[in-house]
């Protein structure tokens, strides 16, 4: 810590900084200009949509954009500022008064902690906020195509061999199991064909484990009086963990949201597996983006007369690279349940800070 303090320390850090903001410049741009021209293609392919929209669009989802690259930032710019020294022999000069290779990794690492603490307690929130704007203007501007054909709403189908029930909702909670203004249209097979029996329309319809609770309902049959009704519950055989993964997007979900929306879904009987994902992923977010830092300065420390530093640093790139992959292929067992969603999200993390610590203990030695 006395070293982060001191001049020398401090320096470092400022440097550090200044590579991670010249890199996050240039992939700040790159993200507008590729999401452009995406949001022009998808969307402007299907409605009419002015390049102001589409800037728009693109500006509300760049939050969460700049969360997903932010390692890679971190590791070019930790890179760029290590180099910088190296070229400009500070580096060799730093050296040779006795700084040791573990000084430069510790400012490295402190700022990627720093970034990683910010980005998980104030960008992800206003990524997940702006993202979920995003999901909405993109539907609005699609539905205005879209309502000529009334495909509007939600529409869900379950039923067995001897009937179905189609369900169409004006809207779902942010639960993902809750329906509003919830329809719900039955038919049952009668001489091999599937003929209405009745129809309920309730005001809600939360999706409970086996059945749906429905409240203040009104139900038809053919011929028949409405009847109404304050509570009535209705089996399903639908999984309520795809019902949530299929409505509740987790890059919608904050930081400071996920917990509660974990436990509620436990408590319903709910596997939030890819929720518990999202969550140990932004808790393990800080040690990643520290553990990037150290690997941009651990593959730069090479002195530049020594040479082959080029080779150094796209051994860096290809490590980092390598722990992104590793940490999606992590992720995708997580989501079958064949690890703990701890184990895949802190596993990558973990990985790369240790090799960068023994990189740095053979620099020195060596």
């Amino acid at each position: 810590m006395s070293f982060l303090l001191s001049r020398m320390g401090r320096y470092i850090i400022a440097r550090v900084f200044g590579g991670v903001l010249i890199a996050l410049i240039a992939v700040l741009a790159c993200i507008l200009l590729i999401d452009l021209v995406e949001q022009m293609r998808t969307v402007g392919a299907r409605t009419d949509i002015s390049l102001l929209e589409a800037l728009r669009l693109t500006l509300l989802k760049t939050p969460m954009l700049v969360e997903q690259t932010l390692p890679f930032v971190v590791l070019a710019g930790t890179m760029m500022a290590i180099i910088g020294l190296n070229r400009s022999s500070e580096l060799v000069a730093m050296r040779a008064s006795g700084v040791s290779a573990w000084r430069f990794l510790t400012p490295a690492a402190f700022v990627g902690i720093m970034l990683g603490v910010l980005a998980v307690t104030s960008l992800n929130p206003l990524g997940a906020y702006l993202y979920q704007q995003f999901e909405s203007e993109k539907e609005d501007a699609l539905s205005e195509r879209l309502s000529a054909t009334g495909q509007n709403g939600v529409w869900i189908r379950q039923g067995d061999e001897e009937g179905q029930v189609v369900i169409h909702a004006d809207g779902v909670d942010p639960s993902g199991t809750r329906l509003q203004g919830a329809t719900f249209m039955f038919f049952e097979v009668q001489q091999d064909a599937l003929r209405f029996v009745r129809r309920i329309e309730a005001a809600s319809a939360e999706l409970k484990p086996g059945f749906w609770q429905l409240t203040d309902l009104v139900e038809a049959t053919p011929g028949g009086r409405p009847v109404r009704q304050t509570h009535l519950a209705i089996p399903t055989t639908l999984d309520a963990t795809e019902l949530i993964n299929r409505f509740v997007n987790p890059a919608t979900l904050s930081f400071w949201a996920l917990p509660s929306f974990i436990r509620e879904a436990r408590e319903a009987g709910f596997a939030p597996t890819r929720y518990e994902m999202k969550w140990q992923s932004l808790l393990a977010y800080p040690l990643l983006l520290a553990t990037m830092a150290g690997l941009g300065a651990a593959f730069s420390l090479q002195l530049q007369r020594l040479g082959n530093l080029a080779r150094w640093g796209a051994a860096g790139v290809s490590i980092g690279l390598f722990l992104f992959f590793y940490s999606q292929l992590a992720g995708a067992f997580a989501m079958t349940q064949s690890v703990p969603a701890a184990v895949a999200a802190w596993s990558a993390p973990l990985a790369g800070m240790f090799i960068a610590l023994a990189l740095v203990a053979f620099v020195e030695d060596g």
